[in-house]
């Protein structure tokens, strides 16, 4: 056993470093040498010694401490950060990771951020890491760690907070929206039609799927809106989007910026114009000589009852129905002639379903047929049980499980037919009228078809078309006069509903107006001046503000039908987010507590929202959670500056002033 001795002044004492094992050679009984070595720590003590801050004996270490006085005096968390900086961009609320990322406060994803940027923690354990509540508008955010660390053979476990400060800045891709020229993808949507209800649809299905996120900025345009994009595959995406939902017609042009002729790269700015078909749900379509052949003789007179997806039609007269998809309409360029405006009112007093007597005259011989086949095949079965044992026969089974499957076969095809009548929702019903806005001796009982008969009752009210009443100029006329046969004088369109669950709301998108549109600043002033000078307007300022406010009343007027449509058709809803109103549903019970409501009206399909299915609006409870923090805040200051006053008075008089 070799001992190593180290002379060092001012320690302790004097360590030893003690070779444990030594080794000797033997010999086998080959008479091999083989090295052996000896284990000497079952002969040695270990020394003990004080403790520099107790002065309890303990087992000797490198350091000197017991355990108790060093979980109090030695700090684990040196070489930890304690304060760290996150950039944050406030106009697209994204934090850099990087890349920028959107995270949501005091969520996982929040903490992961936090704990990249951490230094130090590779050399502890982390057990526990919690969030400490701060001020959303304080700039701060604050993180409790627990840590151990193995320090002498035992474990020390400790806990400190790291504050996390928000340095606001702007991100690349905001920072575009607030330079010129820095777009290169434009997607321009148009139509060319009189209203915006199809515009209120596709802005809602782009809120449900979030397809603006990429966008940098978005116009409204009196015929349409734009979106601009900072890269073409991203204008691409969008109207790919959009073809799903919408027939559309797409062109694109290019406008160069800039060429490299060193390197030969050159940068564009591309435009994607995309052109909705003209045609929305409840318009009358008339078609030409031309048309009228190629679509198979439908027609010439088509009413477009869905528009979604694809343009879906219904012959007035034979019921027959037609579809256009994104690719088949533009073949045609169908155009419609009579729109929502010329709707009439009709007051329904008899409805009877008409019999189809082909279709059931169909069914008989379907039904006839397959009972020949299936007693021939009973017979077949009962002969082979007779002549052979169905165990050898292996035919006897086959035959018995053809019949079987021809049974369920011919069920579930009667059902399979009516199931596809019920989805087109085609009921041909024989109806008995009358015009609602005339007198009642002028009113006149008229007989008509019509394919809305699932939901028609006596007394309700349907909007229509009275063609009588309406001037149709077209270039066809010889061809319209041909097929007067085919034309009917009335159609009925839609149900009137007088109310409807007002309990939902719906969002919007953050648009800018048009550089057009937008009145100048130094307009706006000379209005201001002559308003107080008293003098007389221009013409021209008369016509821009006549022209603005017809704008913003046809506007508002097409939103509340585009809220109408939602509220009664079921089929709209599914393409839509919709909100909680609790303004809505308190307006909705005191109606229900006077009776305002026909119950027939709450027993139908298309008006059941269900208040708990809708979506919790967060904007709306951050405001509420705002407005208390203010009030109590005010509140706060106000019995500060009681206080203050108080005590001023009493200083000045020198005497207690009771409490009023």
């Amino acid at each position: 056993m070799e001992v190593e001795t180290n002379n060092s002044e001012n320690v302790l004492f004097e360590p030893t470093h003690i070779k444990l094992d030594k080794e000797e050679i033997a010999l086998d009984n080959n008479n091999n040498q083989i090295n052996k070595t000896i284990n000497a720590s079952s002969m040695i003590t270990y020394s003990k010694i004080v403790c520099c801050i107790c002065g309890i004996s303990m087992d000797a270490n490198s350091e000197g401490i017991c355990e108790a006085c060093a979980k109090k005096n030695v700090d684990i968390t040196t070489g930890i950060t304690k304060t760290a900086a996150l950039t944050y961009c406030r106009t697209c609320d994204r934090y850099k990771r990087p890349p920028w990322m959107k995270v949501e406060r005091e969520s996982q994803d929040m903490m992961n951020l936090c704990l990249s940027k951490i230094k130090g923690l590779n050399k502890v354990q982390l057990i526990d890491s919690s969030f400490v509540w701060t001020e959303p508008h304080s700039k701060e955010i604050k993180i409790k760690l627990t840590i151990q660390k193995e320090l002498n053979k035992s474990l020390i476990q400790t806990s400190f907070i790291i504050t996390f400060k928000e340095d606001w800045t702007q991100c690349e891709d905001c920072k575009k929206t607030f330079t010129p020229h820095i777009w290169r993808a434009v997607v321009q949507l148009r139509q060319k039609v009189n209203h915006k209800r199809t515009f209120l649809f596709l802005e809602q299905v782009i809120l449900k799927h979030k397809a603006q996120a990429k966008a940098l900025n978005i116009k409204e345009h009196p015929e349409g809106v734009d979106f601009y994009f900072s890269n073409r595959a991203q204008a691409n995406s969008f109207c790919s989007f959009i073809h799903e939902f919408l027939p559309c017609q797409s062109k694109t042009s290019r406008q160069l910026i800039s060429v490299d002729e060193k390197s030969n790269e050159a940068e564009y700015k591309e435009t994607f114009r995309l052109e909705i078909a003209p045609i929305c749900q409840d318009d009358l379509i008339i078609l030409t000589e031309d048309n009228y052949k190629k679509l198979g003789s439908i027609g010439p007179v088509l009413l477009c009852y869905k528009q979604i997806k694809s343009l879906k039609f219904i012959d007035p007269v034979s019921f027959e129905t037609l579809d256009l998809d994104n690719n088949t309409y533009w073949r045609y360029e169908l155009k419609s002639y009579i729109d929502r405006k010329c709707l009439t009112e009709f007051l329904i007093l008899d409805v009877q379903e008409e019999i189809d007597y082909k279709k059931l005259a169909e069914k008989d011989k379907s039904k006839r047929v397959i009972k020949k086949i299936v007693n021939n095949k009973k017979q077949k079965v009962q002969k082979m049980e007779l002549e052979d044992d169905p165990k050898i026969n292996p035919e006897l089974n086959d035959t018995k499980n053809s019949i079987k499957s021809n049974m369920t076969n011919s069920s579930k095809y009667m059902e399979y037919l009516e199931k596809k009548l019920e989805e087109k929702k085609i009921k041909i019903v024989n109806v008995k009228c009358i015009r609602n806005s005339e007198k009642e001796e002028n009113k006149e009982i008229i007989e008509i078809r019509s394919f809305l008969g699932r939901k028609m009752h006596p007394g309700d009210i349907y909007y229509g078309y009275d063609l009588t009443r309406i001037n149709i100029s077209d270039e066809n006329e010889e061809f319209l006069s041909k097929k007067k046969g085919k034309i009917p004088d009335i159609i009925l369109v839609k149900k009137k509903y007088n109310n409807y669950k007002k309990i939902f709301k719906l969002k919007h998108l953050k648009m800018d107006l048009d550089d057009d549109n937008e009145e100048s600043e130094e307009e706006k002033e000379k209005e201001e001046n002559e308003n107080k000078k008293g003098k007389k307007k221009n013409k021209k300022f008369k016509k821009t503000n006549k022209k603005n406010k017809n704008k913003i009343r046809n506007l508002d007027k097409d939103r509340d039908e585009f809220l109408k449509d939602v509220g009664t058709n079921k089929g709209m809803r599914e393409y839509i987010n919709m909100y909680k109103d609790p303004k809505g549903l308190e307006e909705l019970n005191k109606q229900m507590d006077k009776l305002d409501i026909d119950q027939k009206d709450l027993n139908d399909s298309d008006l059941d929202i269900n208040y708990d299915e809708l979506l919790d609006d967060v904007n709306d409870d951050m405001n509420k959670l705002t407005l208390e923090n203010k009030n109590n805040k005010n509140k706060e200051i106000k019995t500060d500056e009681k206080d203050a006053e108080t005590i001023g008075k009493r200083e000045r008089d020198g005497k207690p002033i009771k409490d009023e």
